[in-house]
């Protein structure tokens, strides 16, 4: 238990998997989950408040201080899990009411309540990801969220390595360098996924959801002020 909650806003992020009682191995599943979840909480430990924690077996949940942090979670969380097990998003924007814990379970308050309802409507509507908290930034975060996922449900397996060795490296010749391949393939298949809308569609909804922050919000330094 690190502390309570104030009068900032927080983004929590539910993770649902699609379709989950009909998928084969579930507890093979749910340990891959937890290695995934273990190494997103590593690589984003500035970023979280609390980190990633499987909470009712088929969904996980995690609490940022930056809402424009969501979208490189959501791509990290993608790369890691989505190959193996189909997921949807559900991002709540607002405050928490109870004690701010080490792992995001536990607690509640506006951000857990518009996650859970951002998750039900992504259900109805079949979405990649949904946001609630934002007001009247809602709709058109939600349009630019849709594109993204609507491009990512396109893309073949080679598609999807270039773009995720595309993020992690500077230029296209070092992807393709990491790859083994020529460049112009690497410059093909990210035009295929569509990878340069995709960017300025993340980087718009980050702008959105950056307007709701506040300033000096962050991940490590709330938890360890709060302790």
């Amino acid at each position: 238990m690190t502390g309570r909650g104030s009068d900032r806003n927080y983004l929590v992020v539910i993770g649902d998997i699609r379709g989950s009682r009909e998928l084969p191995n579930r507890a093979e599943l749910q340990k891959l989950m937890e290695d995934g979840l273990d190494s997103i909480n590593d690589e984003f430990s500035d970023a979280l408040v609390s980190g990633f924690v499987i909470t009712l077996g088929d969904e996980f949940q995690g609490l940022l201080g930056r809402p424009e942090d969501a979208m490189p979670v959501l791509a990290a969380l993608d790369s890691v899990l989505a190959r193996a097990i189909p997921l949807r998003y559900g991002l709540g924007w607002g405050t928490v009411s109870t004690e701010i814990r080490d792992l995001a379970v536990g607690m509640d308050g506006p951000c857990f309540h518009n996650a859970r309802e951002a998750v039900e409507r992504g259900k109805r509507d079949d979405r990649w990801a949904t946001a609630m908290g934002f007001g009247e930034d809602d709709q058109t975060i939600n349009a630019l969220l849709r594109m993204g996922g609507d491009v990512r449900a396109r893309w073949t397996d080679v598609q999807r390595e270039t773009v995720e060795q595309a993020r992690k490296t500077r230029t296209q010749r070092e992807g393709a360098a990491s790859r083994g391949v020529h460049e112009s393939a690497v410059s093909q298949a990210l035009k295929a996924a569509m990878h340069e809308s995709l960017l300025e569609a993340e980087s718009a909804a980050a702008a959105l959801m950056s307007r709701h922050g506040e300033a000096g919000s962050g991940g490590r330094g709330d938890r360890e002020e709060a302790r």
